[in-house]
Protein backbone atom coordinates (compact mmCIF):
# COMPACT_ATOMS: atom_id res chain seq x y z
CA UNK A 1 0.00 0.00 0.00
CA UNK A 2 2.53 2.68 1.11
CA UNK A 3 4.62 1.32 -2.33
CA UNK A 4 1.49 2.34 -4.27
CA UNK A 5 1.29 5.34 -2.45
CA UNK A 6 5.07 6.35 -3.18
CA UNK A 7 4.48 5.57 -6.81
CA UNK A 8 1.52 8.00 -7.33
CA UNK A 9 3.10 10.66 -5.76
CA UNK A 10 6.02 10.21 -7.98
CA UNK A 11 3.98 10.30 -11.18
CA UNK A 12 2.35 13.84 -9.62
CA UNK A 13 5.86 15.08 -9.26
CA UNK A 14 6.94 14.14 -13.00
CA UNK A 15 4.20 15.89 -14.05
CA UNK A 16 4.46 19.14 -12.33
CA UNK A 17 8.22 18.83 -13.85
CA UNK A 18 6.87 18.26 -17.35
CA UNK A 19 4.34 21.11 -16.67
CA UNK A 20 6.45 23.77 -15.40
CA UNK A 21 9.17 23.02 -18.31
CA UNK A 22 6.90 23.46 -20.84
CA UNK A 23 5.63 26.72 -19.21
CA UNK A 24 9.10 28.21 -19.12
CA UNK A 25 9.07 26.87 -22.81
CA UNK A 26 6.35 28.79 -23.76
CA UNK A 27 7.53 31.87 -22.13
CA UNK A 28 11.48 31.93 -23.80
CA UNK A 29 9.21 31.48 -27.44
CA UNK A 30 7.06 34.42 -26.89
CA UNK A 31 10.17 36.92 -25.61
CA UNK A 32 12.01 35.18 -28.97
CA UNK A 33 8.82 36.08 -31.03
CA UNK A 34 8.69 39.46 -29.31
CA UNK A 35 12.30 40.01 -30.19
CA UNK A 36 11.98 39.30 -33.79
CA UNK A 37 8.88 41.02 -34.38
CA UNK A 38 10.62 44.39 -32.86
CA UNK A 39 13.06 43.69 -35.45
CA UNK A 40 11.01 43.38 -38.38
CA UNK A 41 9.89 46.85 -36.89
CA UNK A 42 12.89 48.56 -37.25
CA UNK A 43 14.22 47.47 -40.18
CA UNK A 44 10.43 48.20 -41.89
CA UNK A 45 10.92 51.97 -40.18
CA UNK A 46 14.44 51.83 -41.74
CA UNK A 47 13.50 50.86 -45.01
CA UNK A 48 10.37 53.42 -45.29
CA UNK A 49 13.04 56.07 -44.05
CA UNK A 50 15.77 55.86 -46.76
CA UNK A 51 13.13 55.41 -49.25
CA UNK A 52 11.95 59.22 -48.01
CA UNK A 53 15.35 60.69 -47.48
CA UNK A 54 16.10 59.12 -51.73
CA UNK A 55 12.90 60.90 -52.75
CA UNK A 56 13.74 64.14 -50.84
CA UNK A 57 17.06 64.01 -52.93
CA UNK A 58 15.65 63.07 -56.24
CA UNK A 59 12.90 66.17 -55.14
CA UNK A 60 16.50 68.31 -54.91
CA UNK A 61 17.98 67.31 -57.78
CA UNK A 62 14.87 68.25 -60.37
CA UNK A 63 14.49 72.08 -58.47
CA UNK A 64 18.26 72.58 -58.70
CA UNK A 65 17.56 71.49 -62.40
CA UNK A 66 14.84 74.08 -62.34
CA UNK A 67 16.89 76.79 -61.82
CA UNK A 68 20.14 76.07 -63.65
CA UNK A 69 17.69 76.31 -66.51
CA UNK A 70 16.12 79.50 -65.54
CA UNK A 71 19.47 80.98 -64.91
CA UNK A 72 21.05 79.69 -68.43
CA UNK A 73 18.02 81.82 -69.72
CA UNK A 74 18.86 85.47 -67.86
CA UNK A 75 22.70 84.74 -68.25
CA UNK A 76 22.75 88.34 -69.02
CA UNK A 77 26.47 89.86 -69.67
CA UNK A 78 30.01 90.02 -67.69
CA UNK A 79 31.14 93.01 -66.86
CA UNK A 80 33.85 94.62 -69.48
CA UNK A 81 36.07 97.68 -68.90
CA UNK A 82 35.91 100.77 -71.33
CA UNK A 83 38.49 100.86 -73.77
CA UNK A 84 39.89 104.51 -74.19
CA UNK A 85 40.85 103.35 -77.60
CA UNK A 86 41.06 104.38 -80.77
CA UNK A 87 38.55 102.92 -81.53
CA UNK A 88 37.08 103.74 -77.78
CA UNK A 89 34.65 101.06 -76.51
CA UNK A 90 31.74 101.60 -73.77
CA UNK A 91 32.25 99.40 -70.59
CA UNK A 92 29.84 96.87 -70.21
CA UNK A 93 27.66 96.46 -67.22
CA UNK A 94 27.13 92.79 -65.33
CA UNK A 95 23.95 91.77 -65.63
CA UNK A 96 21.78 88.62 -64.77
CA UNK A 97 24.11 86.22 -63.41
CA UNK A 98 27.79 87.81 -63.87
CA UNK A 99 26.26 90.77 -61.64
CA UNK A 100 25.16 88.22 -59.10
CA UNK A 101 21.86 88.76 -59.35
CA UNK A 102 21.56 84.53 -58.39
CA UNK A 103 23.53 84.57 -55.62
CA UNK A 104 21.28 84.08 -52.16
CA UNK A 105 23.12 83.69 -49.08
CA UNK A 106 20.40 83.67 -46.28
CA UNK A 107 21.21 81.40 -43.16
CA UNK A 108 18.76 78.79 -42.31
CA UNK A 109 16.90 80.80 -40.04
CA UNK A 110 16.47 82.97 -41.98
CA UNK A 111 14.50 81.35 -44.68
CA UNK A 112 11.64 80.25 -41.75
CA UNK A 113 9.10 82.01 -43.71
CA UNK A 114 7.49 80.76 -47.33
CA UNK A 115 9.09 83.63 -50.23
CA UNK A 116 6.74 85.75 -52.07
CA UNK A 117 6.89 87.12 -55.34
CA UNK A 118 8.69 90.74 -55.26
CA UNK A 119 5.84 92.95 -54.91
CA UNK A 120 6.66 95.13 -57.99
CA UNK A 121 6.46 92.13 -60.00
CA UNK A 122 3.30 91.19 -58.85
CA UNK A 123 0.37 93.83 -60.11
CA UNK A 124 -1.95 92.85 -62.55
CA UNK A 125 -2.50 95.59 -63.96
CA UNK A 126 1.44 96.63 -64.61
CA UNK A 127 3.30 95.77 -67.88
CA UNK A 128 5.55 94.29 -65.67
CA UNK A 129 3.01 91.26 -64.13
CA UNK A 130 5.38 88.40 -63.35
CA UNK A 131 7.41 89.60 -66.07
CA UNK A 132 5.06 87.09 -68.73
CA UNK A 133 3.30 90.11 -70.99
CA UNK A 134 4.68 90.42 -74.07
CA UNK A 135 5.03 94.44 -73.16
CA UNK A 136 6.82 93.09 -70.28
CA UNK A 137 10.18 95.69 -69.74
CA UNK A 138 11.65 93.67 -66.78
CA UNK A 139 15.49 94.36 -66.53
CA UNK A 140 17.92 90.99 -66.10
CA UNK A 141 18.01 91.83 -62.34
CA UNK A 142 14.13 91.91 -61.73
CA UNK A 143 13.73 89.03 -63.68
CA UNK A 144 16.33 86.98 -61.75
CA UNK A 145 14.28 88.55 -58.44
CA UNK A 146 10.96 87.01 -60.14
CA UNK A 147 12.93 83.80 -60.56
CA UNK A 148 14.64 83.63 -57.04
CA UNK A 149 10.72 83.86 -55.29
CA UNK A 150 9.22 81.05 -57.72
CA UNK A 151 11.85 78.91 -57.20
CA UNK A 152 12.10 79.44 -53.73
CA UNK A 153 8.34 78.87 -53.07
CA UNK A 154 8.62 75.83 -55.21
CA UNK A 155 11.13 74.57 -53.44
CA UNK A 156 9.41 75.14 -49.80
CA UNK A 157 6.28 73.46 -51.39
CA UNK A 158 7.85 70.56 -52.74
CA UNK A 159 10.45 69.86 -49.19
CA UNK A 160 9.94 70.54 -45.41
CA UNK A 161 11.22 73.49 -44.63
CA UNK A 162 12.65 73.49 -47.92
CA UNK A 163 14.92 76.48 -48.25
CA UNK A 164 18.34 77.15 -50.90
CA UNK A 165 21.69 78.93 -50.68
CA UNK A 166 23.07 79.97 -54.15
CA UNK A 167 26.79 81.11 -54.33
CA UNK A 168 29.02 81.96 -57.74
CA UNK A 169 32.00 80.34 -58.35
CA UNK A 170 34.65 83.15 -58.30
CA UNK A 171 36.63 82.85 -62.03
CA UNK A 172 34.00 80.39 -63.30
CA UNK A 173 30.53 80.84 -65.51
CA UNK A 174 29.39 78.45 -62.37
CA UNK A 175 26.81 78.30 -59.81
CA UNK A 176 27.20 76.09 -56.18
CA UNK A 177 23.52 75.56 -55.03
CA UNK A 178 22.13 73.76 -52.05
CA UNK A 179 18.42 72.50 -51.49
CA UNK A 180 17.97 72.93 -48.08
CA UNK A 181 15.09 70.61 -46.05
CA UNK A 182 14.16 69.60 -42.62
CA UNK A 183 13.89 65.56 -42.48
CA UNK A 184 12.75 64.94 -38.30
CA UNK A 185 13.04 60.68 -39.99
CA UNK A 186 16.78 61.11 -39.78
CA UNK A 187 17.27 63.79 -36.90
CA UNK A 188 19.35 61.00 -34.74
CA UNK A 189 23.16 60.80 -33.78
CA UNK A 190 23.45 58.21 -35.99
CA UNK A 191 23.40 60.50 -39.02
CA UNK A 192 25.41 63.45 -37.58
CA UNK A 193 28.81 62.54 -38.54
CA UNK A 194 27.60 62.88 -42.19
CA UNK A 195 26.53 66.44 -41.90
CA UNK A 196 29.31 68.26 -41.23
CA UNK A 197 30.20 68.82 -44.88
CA UNK A 198 26.89 68.34 -46.38
CA UNK A 199 25.59 71.85 -45.60
CA UNK A 200 27.92 75.01 -46.05
CA UNK A 201 29.15 76.93 -43.55
CA UNK A 202 26.87 79.97 -43.66
CA UNK A 203 23.71 78.23 -43.45
CA UNK A 204 24.63 78.18 -39.73
CA UNK A 205 23.14 74.70 -39.67
CA UNK A 206 24.62 74.35 -36.14
CA UNK A 207 22.64 77.05 -34.39
CA UNK A 208 19.48 75.50 -35.12
CA UNK A 209 18.07 73.50 -32.01
CA UNK A 210 17.57 70.17 -34.16
CA UNK A 211 20.80 70.28 -36.71
CA UNK A 212 21.38 66.46 -37.95
CA UNK A 213 17.19 66.89 -38.80
CA UNK A 214 18.52 69.76 -41.82
CA UNK A 215 19.68 68.15 -44.80
CA UNK A 216 21.26 69.39 -48.16
CA UNK A 217 22.05 68.70 -51.78
CA UNK A 218 24.97 70.09 -53.02
CA UNK A 219 24.82 70.46 -57.38
CA UNK A 220 27.34 72.79 -59.70
CA UNK A 221 25.38 74.39 -62.29
CA UNK A 222 27.71 75.03 -65.20
CA UNK A 223 26.59 77.78 -67.27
Amino acid sequence: MHLIKREISGARSRRRSVGGVSLIEVLVSIVIASIGLLALAGVNTASMRYTKMSQYRATASQLASDMGERMRANKGQAAVAAVVGPPAIPAVVASGFFAGDYDFTSDFAGQATKATIPAALNVPTDSKYLCSKQASVCSAAEIAALDLAQWRILVRDQLPAGSVFLMRQAGQVAMDLWVVWRDPAVASTEDAPALTTECPDDLHRGDDPEPASIRCSFFRINL
